[in-house]
């Protein structure tokens, strides 16, 4: 049973884990193994490289780094109300399913997490960046699964501030269903929320049936507008080149499904 915090507004602060038990994901004793090693920020920088992605080939730019909080398939958000596409629908679900190895890094992602401090995953990111060769812009909350708790966006607005502070350019941005959380401490995230049961965030990002169902005054999606024109994938505008989503004076953004 999740437990709420009597004063919140709209908050599950620590709901039940969705997905299976620790000891059960593969490849979790090597992960802890090697947490186990880790005594500098550097060691810690390593660890942590290795489960971000930077870009992924097709639609977001390699300057832009991804961690996801957890896989699809334990989204707080699937098969409820809040989440504007089916389960089962969901491109990232799909991606679980067709490759057993995508759900097992996503799930060891979410184990990470939860065994870092925003301090050390700042310091840590901001250590990777320091030795790339190729510029880092953006650093993009859960691209598969969705913010848990309100502990999760207490923890990315730190992180993000601290980035900030160090004045390297990068943008924390996001995509969220999870409007039920309070986002009021999100001051250094850009959010993109995919839902209209509440105003949070900088934008609505909506996914629609057809291109005529795009609101007027929201802006399609350059990639997905370019899909949808017959322009080859290594030549279309990938998230990060567009920033949309990433700056928070935008207007709202849709694709379609």
């Amino acid at each position: 049973m999740a437990t709420t915090h009597p004063t919140a507004d709209r908050a599950t602060v620590v709901p039940e884990r969705v997905g299976p038990p620790v000891t059960e994901i593969d490849g979790i004793d090597e992960l802890q193994r090697r947490m186990r090693e880790c005594d500098t920020i550097e060691d810690w920088s390593f660890l942590l490289n290795d489960y971000l992605q930077w870009g992924n080939n097709t639609k977001v730019g390699s300057e832009v780094a991804i961690f996801n909080l957890g896989a699809a398939h334990d989204c707080p958000n699937r098969f409820t109300e809040r989440c504007q596409v089916d389960g089962d629908e969901c491109y990232a679900v799909r991606d679980e399913r067709r490759y057993d190895y995508v759900l097992a890094y996503m799930r060891r992602q979410e184990y990470l997490w939860d065994c870092l401090d925003a301090r050390t995953f700042a310091d840590a990111f901001l250590a990777i960046i320091e030795r790339k060769y190729t510029p880092a812009t953006a650093l993009k909350i859960s691209q598969a699964g969705d913010v848990r708790h309100s502990a999760d966006i207490h923890k990315f607005e730190r992180i993000a501030r601290r980035l900030d502070e160090a004045d390297t350019g990068v943008q924390v941005f996001t995509y969220t269903a999870s409007t039920h959380l309070d986002w009021s401490v999100a001051e250094h995230i850009t959010v993109n929320r995919s839902n209209d049961h509440t105003e949070i965030g900088a934008r609505r990002y909506r996914a629609v049936d057809d291109a005529t169902a795009i609101p007027e005054d929201a802006v399609r999606c350059p990639f997905d507008a370019e899909r949808a024109s017959g322009v080859p994938q290594e030549e279309r505008t990938k998230c990060g080149e567009c920033r949309l989503c990433l700056d928070a004076d935008a207007p709202d953004v849709a694709v379609v499904k």
